[in-house]
């Protein structure tokens, strides 16, 4: 006589494979589908996660992309975002470029701003970028004048007096001009703030690793417009 217990077990077990052999098929159908429509997670938008610079300059064929930091020493959370930048620019594809742009919103900012420019210049700011930034936030000090940020170079990669004839040069002042004009331009109201390809101003309120995605994500779509035209 059949044992009608182990056949209703072999039925409901039967019954639970094929449930499961189906609700495995909906979901890499529906995974292909996200994929084929270029919906994907952790994809990031316009108007939420970055802003579109109106009449952006056109970029020259074989001109790299250039992704900027707008960055004050005086601003800590430029300080604590810096390691994270440093590592994330060695990272960078062939034909992008990473550089900083010191912001003024105010005239002990505006000094710092020089400064770098001055350094800049003068090719000393490996020696001394992070210098800075240890000194104002862990050392608590303060600089109101150009002779106190020479005297705080002074030693390393240049002499004081080296550092004041750069500091007040023509060549430094128009950086420090054409840095503020291209500032006001973007509307850069607050630091850190990455723009890439000046084109797009990311919005920092996300998080800085995910800022960093953010612009890991329009430099692929950049690239990939320069190489489709």
């Amino acid at each position: 006589m059949p044992d009608k217990k182990k056949d209703t077990k072999a039925l409901r077990l039967r019954n639970s494979i094929l449930i499961f052999v189906a609700v495995v098929v909906v979901l890499v159908l529906g995974y292909g589908t996200l994929y084929s429509t270029g919906v994907t997670e952790g994809e990031y938008l316009a108007g939420e996660h970055y802003r579109v610079i109106e009449n952006p300059p056109a970029r020259r064929p074989g001109e790299p992309l250039e992704v900027t930091e707008y960055f004050s020493y005086g601003c800590v959370h430029c300080k604590n975002f810096d390691p994270l930048v440093e590592e994330w620019q060695a990272s960078l594809p062939q034909g992008v470029i990473f550089a900083r742009s010191p912001i003024a919103f105010s005239p002990s900012w505006t000094l710092l701003a020089q400064a770098y420019f001055t350094m800049a210049q003068l090719g000393i700011l490996e020696q001394n970028h992070h210098r800075f930034f240890t000194a104002i936030h862990d050392r608590g000090m303060q600089f109101l004048s150009a002779e106190q940020i020479a005297d705080f170079v002074d030693g390393n990669g240049v002499n004081k007096e080296e550092f004041l004839q750069a500091f007040n040069s023509p060549e430094v002042r128009r950086a420090l001009r054409e840095a503020d004009a291209a500032q006001r331009n973007i509307q850069i109201t607050s630091v850190p703030t990455l723009v890439v390809a000046d084109r797009y101003v990311i919005n920092m309120d996300s998080g800085r690793k995910v800022a960093l995605e953010i612009a890991n994500q329009l430099i692929a779509e950049e690239l990939n417009n320069s190489s489709a035209n």
